[in-house]
């Protein structure tokens, strides 16, 4: 695969514990003069030194969306999102119902407001996956959310931390394709619509089967795909730069169920907006109404 912003992006299928997936920042312009960026890197490298000094927790994938969107030629507020998991945190949710993985693994977002340039942390609660997927999650897998997110955001004051308007979402924030294909064929299929994308690079896969098996768990075939558009998303999130912890980059996972179909399941972006309470911008629209044409045609074959 060809990228366009190849520089910017390190790509490896991620199969197994400690593999990463990461944004390399050389040669990326600097943005310390934007509003709010050294504190947001400050916040950005606590957290990811918290988690990468968790010998339970890997890496998945560093965004900067902020100077990824630079180099594409757009200005946004500061972003930047650390992607990890805990695999045995992540294989027992998805053994109470796969569809958790669209919002797996965990994240947090270190961002600068666009009004104030105050910098931030913002993550989702548990309390946000039981009411989009309408399950009850039995307190342990609380207990141990809530501790890896205490680990991660070590050292990060109260007043670093923000919330959004709510911890509900509605069941019908994701949008779920039918793929008339088997389970490899329709990987293939979504990753060759993402490879003829010129503006849009790959951030890595996670193979949430294998993961689970590593931790003596079964669960059907699952797997994530990661992947954004640096431009069209500098542009939606120029006013809502907490896109940047679900929205983007864009998650698409595509799982196996117990009577051999194969969905597709994606957020919608525009669900995600009425959530955090930020604006439905015409550039978050057209990479909703972008996404659902794209991957459609992809398989209908």
């Amino acid at each position: 695969m060809s990228l366009r912003l190849s520089a910017m992006s390190r790509v490896r299928s991620l199969t197994g514990p400690g593999l990463l997936v990461a944004c390399a920042l050389v040669g990326l312009p600097a943005l310390a003069e934007m509003s709010g960026q050294a504190d947001t890197d400050t916040l950005f490298e606590k957290v990811r030194n918290n988690v990468a000094a968790a010998p339970e927790l890997d890496i998945i994938a560093e965004i900067d969306h902020a100077r990824l969107a630079a180099v594409a030629g757009e200005t946004m507020p500061p972003a930047r999102v650390v992607i990890f998991s805990d695999p045995a945190l992540d294989a027992a949710l998805m053994k109470i119902d796969p569809r958790i993985g669209v919002d797996l693994p965990l994240r947090v977002l270190a961002f600068a407001a666009s009004d104030t340039g105050q910098a931030f942390t913002a993550h989702n609660t548990l309390d946000y996956v039981a009411s989009r997927y309408s399950v009850s999650v039995p307190q342990d897998l609380r207990d141990r959310h809530d501790a890896v997110l205490a680990r991660a955001l070590a050292g990060v004051s109260a007043s670093d931390l923000t919330t959004f308007p709510t911890d509900i979402m509605q069941p019908d924030g994701l949008v779920r394709l039918d793929s008339p294909f088997g389970f490899d064929e329709t990987l293939d299929r979504l990753r060759a619509a993402v490879d003829m994308q010129e503006d849009t690079v790959w951030f890595g896969e996670v193979d949430f089967t294998d993961r689970a098996l590593k931790q003596g768990v079964e669960i059907a075939p699952a797997r994530l795909l990661l992947f954004g558009g640096p431009g069209p998303g500098g542009r939606a999130m120029a006013k809502a730069p907490t896109l940047g912890l679900d929205a983007f980059c864009q998650k698409m996972l595509v799982l196996e169920r117990s009577d051999g179909r194969i969905e597709v399941l994606f957020n919608d972006l525009l669900a995600l907006a009425d959530r955090q309470d930020v604006p439905k911008s015409l550039p978050l629209r057209i990479i909703n109404r972008r996404m659902l044409k794209t991957f459609t045609e992809a398989l209908e074959g």
